[in-house]
């Protein structure tokens, strides 16, 4: 599979002791993806944490759940033609 573009997306909510941690256990991979934090409208400084890594990071206005989360980054996925979209959570 070394043609297909993979999306790795993270929805995070408060997650900011975590997240750093997350994306570069993700990005430590032999795998090429590209990851993709949708942060679920935190109330602490997960938005912040994220944007210090190598992610994309995406914030909504307002806390839509994991689902919502979810579906966003799927539809990011959709959008920028990605092969495959996979889910870990923040």
């Amino acid at each position: 599979m070394p043609d297909n573009k993979i999306l790795v997306i993270v929805p995070a909510y408060n997650e900011e002791g975590n997240i750093r941690k997350t994306i570069g256990e993700i990005l430590a991979s032999d795998m090429d993806v590209s990851v993709l934090v949708v942060n679920d409208c935190s109330r602490d400084a997960t938005l912040e944490e994220a944007k210090k890594t190598e992610a994309l990071v995406m914030s909504l206005p307002f806390n839509l759940g994991i689902g919502g989360a979810v579906q966003t980054g799927f539809k990011f996925a959709h959008a920028y033609d990605y092969d495959i979209a996979v889910q870990i959570d923040g």
